[in-house]
């Protein structure tokens, strides 16, 4: 397969499901040319772009519910602790330039009324009314509201670079659900809040800058739509660009990894089991 690019979906603590994935391409010595990722994707994305996602520890997924149980504490800190780990090595080879192309997706918030409402203790009320309205595909506060915004690597726009400097503020804003994360984010002193809720899985980025083949690596079952709110799933074709998907055939949570919560014992299985899946797409495909 040539001119390809590897995109990772969001779904939190099902991520570990994409570094399953991408640790048997990389196993394999299998690069692709560019990464994209979403939301709770983008740490293992971001190891699989400089091939060292087999030295980031999977164990760490599962410490959600140590951190949970303490008072104050909402998945913000899960994030942040994790970055804090992982980080600092992704910002080292950003810097020297020793990685693939990347990309992550963060929603941007286009005004005031909606940062205000964003970044204060209402989120909380407005990401459930949010999960409310995803499920019955209204999408009017997102489209007033949310602009998709990526962050890349080798961006012409200086605004949308991804940098060393702003890595650690993207990779947190990307992964902010209003509803479980109580710590506001931005990047360069704007407001921004998960990706997904403008971009589940960045196919459509990768796409627009000429991908034809894009390996979709994805944390549900089921068909995967273009954000939060649609209804209408991507299929196998984006424009020109050929889609192929890597998905678990059941709902994670039968192994023990939710969106919210992990036991030690469900994350090794998910990643096994992202494993064996990465391992059957490339006796398939290469």
């Amino acid at each position: 397969m040539n001119n390809f690019a590897i995109a990772c979906m969001s779904g939190s603590l099902k991520g570990i499901f994409c570094q399953g994935v991408l640790t048997a391409f990389e196993e394999a010595a299998i690069k692709a040319d560019a990464y994209a990722s979403s939301s709770s994707s983008t740490v293992p994305t971001s190891y699989a772009a400089f091939g060292e996602i087999r030295n980031q520890n999977k164990s760490s997924w599962a410490d959600s519910d140590d951190i949970l149980r303490q008072p104050g504490k909402s998945m913000s800190n899960v994030i942040l602790d994790g970055l804090e780990m992982f980080s600092g090595k992704v910002i080292d080879r950003i810097r020297s330039g020793d990685i693939s192309r990347l990309m992550i997706v963060c929603s941007y918030v286009n005004n005031d009324a909606a940062a205000n409402e964003t970044q204060s203790s209402s989120a909380v009320t407005l990401g459930r009314k949010l999960i409310v309205q995803g499920v019955k595909n209204i999408s009017e506060w997102k489209d007033q509201n949310l602009e998709l915004h990526v962050f890349d690597t080798k961006s012409n726009n200086k605004e949308l670079i991804l940098t060393a400097d702003n890595y650690r503020e993207v990779a947190y804003a990307t992964t902010r659900m209003l509803h479980t994360w109580h710590i506001p984010a931005t990047i360069n002193y704007k407001p921004y809040i998960d990706g997904s809720y403008t971009c589940l899985i960045p196919i459509e980025p990768l796409a627009d800058r000429g991908y034809q083949n894009i390996i979709a690596i994805a944390t549900e079952p089921d068909e995967v739509t273009k954000d939060f709110f649609s209804g209408v799933p991507i299929g196998s074709k984006w424009n020109n660009s050929n889609i192929y998907w890597i998905k678990p055939e059941i709902n994670l949570k039968e192994l023990g990894v939710d969106f919210t919560k992990a036991s030690k014992e469900g994350v090794e299985k998910v990643c096994e089991y992202g494993i064996e899946k990465g391992e059957e797409f490339i006796n398939n495909n290469f």
